[in-house]
């Protein structure tokens, strides 16, 4: 008997830890983050840009789309779209049944059953609702308060009628209707477009063969106005793949290394550090490291810490490409667009 009543009151206190409690204030962008899960957008970067956010609030996004049972952990630390998940993308944005599927979601929530009864209209202050907050999870007054926050956002954002509407926006409390301009939606079109079409483009260049990747690297360092460009293929000191000379404002030539990792893991300290003794060894100006995954939080701080490192993770280095034509371009909409050489290749790149 003491067991399980030890066992219930552990329940209860996992289930009211301050992490249970969302903190990412737009839904629009939980919609968001199963149309990238939905579209195959994988890489972390591509998916940030994508929703707009920074890592931090990535993370927010993630957990509200957890919380809410639209996604759920898949491998590694990827995402899954769940049924709920599925059913939300079948509706259309801002309408009223994507609102009634967030009801469902918010509704069917364990971490979100203290608040049911403010979900379904009852009146709370943002200093009742904190002060609930406060009591559950024991979160200090202004965490309680920005959190307090967030649940009336998402309130706002589901109620039956009137609902649909971001109240981050600007115009949020107007009492004229806040309509989309043909700019709003086609930003947001691109921007769908160039996630699916990053994480294409990287797709693709995880299966080139490392020489031919090294050599598209060099070509985009020529489109660059780079000059000298030298493939080293990885031979000699510090696996340096790519030498060049640039030239700066003043005409003085600086010399320039280039690494370059087709990997789809992420790159650490290590490979930092490593050119970092590179540029020390060889006696060169400036070191750059392209990837088509990502850099850890260690190997970033490692590099802002050295003004002589630059990193290229795999959406800037798409970003690179489109913008000097290499491999792909970009259309008058600024929407990466493909060149002929992905469109020989089997796969189609673009379906989606």
């Amino acid at each position: 008997m003491g067991e399980g009543r030890h066992a219930r009151v552990a329940s209860t206190r996992r289930l009211y830890r301050s992490i249970d409690i969302p903190q990412a204030d737009r839904l629009a962008n939980v919609r968001r983050l199963a149309l990238a899960i939905r579209d195959g957008i994988t890489h972390p970067t591509t998916t940030q840009e994508f929703l707009g956010v920074d890592p931090r609030h990535f993370n927010y996004y993630r957990q509200a789309g957890e919380i809410l049972g639209i996604v759920e952990p898949g491998e590694g630390a990827g995402l899954t779209l769940t049924g709920l998940g599925r059913q939300l993308l079948s509706t259309s944005e801002g309408s009223s049944d994507e609102r009634a599927v967030f009801r469902k979601a918010v509704a069917s929530a364990p971490a979100l059953r203290p608040f049911r009864s403010f979900f379904a209209g009852e009146a709370l202050s943002i200093e009742d609702l904190a002060a609930r907050l406060r009591a559950l999870t024991g979160m200090a007054p202004s965490t309680a308060e920005r959190r307090a926050r967030t649940l009336l956002q998402w309130r706002r954002y589901i109620e039956p009628e009137g609902g649909g509407f971001d109240p981050t926006e600007e115009g949020a409390g107007a009492t004229t209707p806040a309509i989309p301009t043909l700019g709003d939606q086609l930003e947001r079109i691109v921007a769908h477009h160039n996630a699916v079409a990053k994480q294409r483009v990287l797709d693709w260049l995880l299966r080139l063969e490392p020489a031919r990747f090294e050599r598209l690297a060099a070509e985009l360092m020529v489109a660059m106005d780079y000059r000298a460009v030298q493939l080293l293929g990885g031979s000699g000191d510090g696996g340096v793949d790519i030498a060049a000379e640039q030239v700066d404002r003043w005409g003085h030539r600086v010399s320039v290394v280039v690494q370059a990792k087709r990997w789809s893991r992420v790159v650490g300290r290590r490979v930092v550090d490593e050119m970092i003794g590179v540029l020390v060894r060889r006696r060169v100006d400036h070191c750059i490291v392209v990837t088509t995954s990502e850099f850890s939080k260690a190997a970033r701080e490692a590099a802002l810490a050295d003004p002589r490192l630059r990193l290229v993770d795999g959406a800037q280095l798409v970003e690179l490409m489109a913008i000097h034509g290499i491999v792909v371009g970009l259309g008058r909409h600024g929407e990466i667009v493909p060149e002929a050489e992905i469109e020989a290749m089997s796969v189609e790149p673009w379906g989606y």
